[in-house]
């Protein structure tokens, strides 16, 4: 990493200043001199644990010394880990409230390398504050998740800073045991959300012509249209330092090893237990990429400002006429020497046929849908049993000639985070749905006839309905019966919906991967495990500080493609919101990058995952509020240094250490 930075240095271009670039250090955890001790039931904790199951981290809790902690003033919970082993460490941890008053945890992460010590920072999500409403602060700026000064609308995340109960710390680590030290538990940084009266005149507007945070300031935040220009030609400087990564085709695929059978096409083999990739040369192939290269995100409503897309005008600037087409090209440009080979989900037909980086298709479409009775349903599932249902399907997925025959394509994303938290999900949200559903209506016909009648239904069932159109999801514990008929439902349900994706794909795309629906909610194993017989590859949306964490169903064997993760921060340049999992600062984030990637090469079912998202969301935030720093790329298309030579590292070592697993393995 060091070695690249100085290669700024040699080229004698300010590029390099970015990487002392740092704007609201405030936030920063290690920048209060006074952090608030936590007094712990154990002042010290010695963790020197054999690792007996790979798959299952090392753990130990941290809990109060009597009550409660109250870090209702501070805004992270700080605790140092020192590393006595010969091997880096992950350490994980997990914090809970009472559970009277907070209903979700916080989490943070922190790579230990051997012999070292950090401080592993966790981001507090609390609710609203004492004397505070949700409604005032959506008078100043609307649905937006993160606020100056750090606070966040965090949702189903939050929890009661002023009632911490513990601390679990889980230790993933490729040693045979863990040694660890943890100490000097602590709060940081003083809490501070600004009165909505401030934010009324402080922050409206809060963006400055460029998009950018018009009261923090960082070395090279662009001032004036002049500055464009000169920031692009420092980065070509930059780029032209990167050698071209050796032993790699044209499409990213890994040259220095086996060759599979080529089909012109991309495809998804398994050797010898472990899952790979091949591309249209039959080259193994591990995708590694980002989400979102479309010119078309970035639109935001800023309070004193309005409706506009600052993102989508810095282009412009920088790029001068042919903004379009020049910005695309430099993209394509970047990726190669940051040694990305994918454009991932949400990127348009603009970008991919250029024919320069292989990617994926995201497919939604209009389509019959389980419509709940609650408004503020987040989202709805397809209504399978409808008669439509197949066609919709079967159109949608025909819209796509051009990417059916295209090599550089890998496949199709069919949906998005679909609502089935549990494995049941389907039966419970029909039975949420009005009489026209269908869903609804082959649900109830399946139960007329295993019962007959009502009375036999509420006996097995140990309900009180007074007749089938009153049907709604029971309250209380389950009965035997009544789980078994509403797991049986939602498997049909999961089979149907699974089958008329692959059908579709091997009717209309029949060289192209049915890359699955970006599973979200990866506890539910049904899930997963229905959709790995129809998918060629499924995909989870995998929100953590490690792969590691996430438990494939039992005997599930089928390869797995990430479609999301990121960390955040709400230190640098200016933007607010943190992200699904928090870094303290870029340079932390990069290195939780950096972990994350080569814990998912290493895994045999993992065979890519791609980065939410290239560029930052909009400061004042998108449609629903998202405002997070979790781009490669600021709004005014800087890039972050310290995330690009990341990426680069993972790159440069990702195929060895995929080998390396084989080896391993055999």
């Amino acid at each position: 990493m060091f070695k690249r930075c100085n290669l700024f240095l040699m080229a004698g271009h300010m590029f390099v200043a970015l990487l002392a670039a740092n704007a609201d250090q405030a936030l920063h955890p290690l920048k209060d001199t006074h952090p608030l001790k936590m007094a712990m039931a154990e002042s010290r904790i010695m963790v020197s644990e054999e690792v007996a199951d790979p798959r299952r981290p090392v753990s130990t809790i941290l809990r109060p010394k009597e009550g409660l902690w109250d870090c209702s003033s501070k805004l992270w919970l700080l605790v140092d880990v020192e590393n006595n082993g010969a091997t880096s460490v992950l350490v994980r941890a997990e914090l809970t409230s009472d559970k009277k008053t907070g209903w979700g945890e916080n989490r943070g992460a922190v790579v230990v390398p051997a012999g070292e010590k950090c401080s592993l920072p966790i981001l507090i999500l609390r609710g609203m504050i004492e004397g505070r409403d949700s409604d005032g602060l959506k008078a100043v700026f609307g649905e937006m998740r993160g606020f100056p000064g750090g606070y966040h609308n965090a949702g189903w995340r939050r929890i009661d800073a002023s009632k911490l109960k513990r601390v679990k710390l889980d230790f993933f680590t490729d040693a045979p045991r863990v040694e660890c030290e943890v100490s000097n538990l602590r709060a940081a940084t003083d809490f501070k959300l600004p009165s909505n009266e401030v934010l009324k005149t402080k922050y409206r507007p809060a963006s400055d012509e460029f998009g950018q945070e018009r009261h923090s300031d960082w070395k090279f935040k662009i001032k004036t249209s002049a500055d464009f220009p000169r920031r692009l030609e420092s980065e070509k400087v930059w780029l032209d330092q990167f050698q071209t990564l050796e032993n790699r085709s044209r499409y990213g695929g890994w040259t220095g090893g086996e060759r599979f059978p080529a089909t012109g096409h991309f495809q998804a083999l398994e050797k010898e237990g472990i899952w790979w990739l091949a591309d249209p040369e039959g080259y193994p192939f591990w995708s590694i990429g980002a989400t979102g290269f479309n010119l078309g995100l970035g639109k935001t409503t800023t309070p004193g400002i309005g409706p506009w897309n600052p993102r989508q005008a810095n282009l412009k600037e920088k790029y001068g006429a042919d903004w379009q087409a020049a910005s695309m090209e430099f993209t394509h440009r970047r990726l190669r020497a940051w040694g990305m080979n994918t454009l991932g989900n949400w990127s348009s037909p603009e970008f991919y046929f250029m024919g320069k980086t292989p990617y994926t298709v995201a497919c939604h479409f209009s389509r019959p849908s389980i419509h709940e009775a609650n408004p503020k349903a987040h989202s709805s599932l397809p209504d399978v049993f409808h008669p439509d249902y197949r066609k919709n399907t079967f159109d949608a997925v025909a819209r796509f000639t051009r990417e059916a025959q295209d090599p550089w394509c890998i496949g199709y994303f069919i949906d998005n985070e679909l609502p089935f938290p549990q494995p049941t999900s389907p039966a419970q949200k029909a039975l949420l749905s009005p009489k026209s559903c269908f869903s609804r209506q082959e649900l109830i016909r399946r139960l007329k006839d295993k019962y007959s009648t009502m009375e036999k239904l509420n006996t097995a069932w140990n309900t009180k309905y007074t007749n089938w159109d009153a049907m709604s999801p029971p309250e209380g514990n389950y009965t035997q019966a009544r789980g078994a008929d509403m797991l049986e439902f939602s498997e049909a349900w999961y089979h149907l919906y699974f089958n008329a994706c692959r059908d579709a794909m091997r009717e209309h795309a029949p060289n192209k991967l049915y890359l699955g629906s970006r599973i979200n909610h990866t506890k539910n194993k049904t899930a997963l495990s229905i959709c790995a017989e129809y998918a060629d590859v499924v995909s989870i949306n995998f929100y953590d500080y490690t792969p590691q964490v996430f438990q494939a169903p039992e005997g599930f064997n089928a390869p797995i493609m990430i479609g999301e993760f990121h960390f955040g921060t709400i230190t640098e340049r200016g933007v607010w919101g943190g992200g699904l999992c928090t870094g303290m600062d870029i340079g932390h984030a990069a290195s939780l990058f950096e972990n994350y990637f080569e814990q998912a090469v290493k895994n045999p079912l993992i065979v890519g995952a791609h980065w939410f998202k290239f560029s930052d969301q909009p400061l004042t935030g998108r449609k629903d509020g998202e405002n997070y720093r979790i781009g490669f790329v600021d709004v005014a298309d800087t890039p972050y240094p310290e995330m690009v030579n990341a990426c680069r590292s993972v790159a440069e070592k990702m195929y060895e250490l995929r080998i390396t697993t084989v080896l391993e393995k055999e």
